[in-house]
């Protein structure tokens, strides 16, 4: 069973989907519930419905969005590539307080030209603020774009404790 929720934290209203094998997307709930199940649907496979997720799954992204460790939950990568799955399970080891580049996750995915394809692979992201997209920056310097916004991207590296402004 594929279900999806509303979930309030510090960022706004997030839209948390999941499957039985963990959480599958992530997104802003600026558009329509109808929007959201579309996307899940051509990302997944399956329409979701509107439902209950699990609490667990709820405090995970709750404790994310605020910038703070939490537990970690299943979170289910379906539907991508093995490189984009790579790719992501890769920078899940990047510690809070501490950003890569595009770079240096093309590298340690094991493909060290590919960083514009990691670039894509971010902007992609299904899962962001658990699988922390926004720890990647250009080589170049600055942070970067971001799925949910450069203002939160800001955000959420500063809660994290690095210094933006010096990146």
């Amino acid at each position: 069973m594929h279900c999806y929720s509303e979930v309030k934290t510090k960022m706004g209203s997030l839209r948390v989907g999941c499957s039985r094998k963990g959480i599958t997307m992530i997104s802003l709930a600026d558009d329509s519930r109808t929007a959201f199940e579309n996307e899940y649907r051509k990302r997944v496979g399956v329409r979701p419905q509107f439902c209950k997720i699990p609490e667990r799954f709820k405090r995970a992204v709750i404790e994310a969005a605020a910038g703070r460790a939490s537990a970690p939950v299943p979170i289910d990568l379906c539907g991508l590539s093995d490189f984009q799955t790579k790719v992501l399970k890769t920078l899940q080891e990047v510690p809070r307080g501490n950003v890569r580049t595009y770079a240096w996750l093309a590298r340690k995915a094991g493909r060290p030209g590919a960083a514009r394809a990691v670039g894509n692979t971010m902007a992609r992201n299904p899962v962001p603020i658990l699988i922390p997209c926004h720890r990647v920056v250009p080589s170049s310097g600055g942070t970067g774009n971001y799925g949910l916004g450069k203002s939160r991207k800001r955000e959420l590296l500063s809660l994290e404790g690095v210094a933006v402004d010096q990146l």
